[in-house]
């Protein structure tokens, strides 16, 4: 049984909590927040045995396995760092780290101390994407051509500037918060060697982008564009065009809905849809691997690079950077 605890008590930690449980093998034991309150409402809540107002005291606390980091990105690399430390393997919310230089660090770490260490990008695990993938192994489809991915929500009316989104000190913007999804789905269905890259975007006026548009160029001869914004939500359907036929996705990000040349498959996920990357983490550590086969390192670095190059091609760089 694999005993774990929970960095932060924020939405996407409750939605682990509650999914964590139709996860076998899998026990949630401990939550820790900066305020203790929200630890102990969070203990209550969820009949945990353990509540801590410090991550550091449950880092050395020895009562866990694993943790979830579910605080915001700019948070990331310390606190993964901070646990595997400690021998504590690390299921890290997407995107892992700010930037490459960050990612480089957490991997040393989790190479150095011998954990795991795994981006959660829930979506790849989901059947849908399963399905999408086993189409691609089969070559029935042929090349893909095209791609198109688009996410966004409306996030930003009576939004406090101040606040984590709008904030350039605390890594805002829509590419790292949202643009990782369309990014990272890609690249998952096509990851030929990029032979061309440009982006663009929309500033709001604290400096960080509303809005970003990437291209992508790939050396197959495949084109793809990848859109985010939190400045207004995106209903498109994702497409991909292949020499012999398309697939489109309803709400890539959370799709239970594929289409297959027309034919519609419907693939509803477990629980909230974090169950699935829970199950592969889980699965990962009980077969003694140090990486996770759908997301391991290569992929990861690949996803930064990608936002990297694009945050500088619209010159969008972050003042702790």
């Amino acid at each position: 049984m694999i005993k774990f605890g929970i960095v932060g008590a924020g939405d996407i930690a409750h939605k682990f909590a509650r999914d964590i449980k139709y996860v076998e093998g899998a026990k949630l034991v401990a939550i820790a927040s900066r305020n203790v309150e929200k630890a102990n409402l969070f203990k209550k809540k969820y009949g945990l045995e353990l509540g801590y107002g410090s991550y550091e005291e449950m880092a050395l606390s020895g009562n866990i396995d694993a943790v979830y980091i579910a605080t915001p990105h700019n948070f990331h690399k310390n606190q993964s760092i901070l646990f595997m430390n400690n021998k504590i393997n690390v299921l890290c919310e997407k995107p892992i780290s700010v930037n490459s230089e960050e990612l480089s660090e957490m991997i040393n770490s989790a190479k150095t101390n011998k954990v795991l260490l795994m981006e959660a990008m829930w979506t790849r695990y989901l059947p849908s994407f399963q399905k999408v993938k086993e189409v691609l192994h089969s070559n029935v489809l042929g090349k893909l051509k095209s791609a198109y991915f688009e996410l966004g929500w409306e996030l930003l009316n009576d939004y406090p500037v101040e606040k984590r989104l709008l904030n350039m000190d605390l890594a805002g913007g829509s590419i790292l918060d949202i643009g990782v999804y369309p990014i990272a789905c890609f690249r998952y269905i096509n990851n030929s060697e990029i032979s061309k890259l440009e982006a663009s975007a929309v500033f709001h006026e604290t400096g960080v982008d509303k809005e970003c548009i990437i291209n992508l160029e790939l050396v197959d001869g495949s084109v793809a564009q990848l859109k985010s914004s939190i400045n207004e939500t995106l209903t498109k359907e994702s497409v991909l065009e292949f020499e012999k036929g398309k697939i489109t996705f309803e709400n890539f990000h959370s799709s239970q809905n594929v289409k297959i040349n027309g034919e519609r498959f419907t693939l509803p996920f477990k629980g909230e849809g974090f169950v699935h990357e829970i199950e592969s983490f889980i699965e990962t550590i009980n077969n003694g691997l140090l990486e996770n086969d759908v997301m391991p390192y290569s992929e990861s670095k690949d996803i930064m690079r990608i936002m990297d190059q694009a945050r500088k091609n619209i010159g969008l760089k972050y003042p702790f950077e």
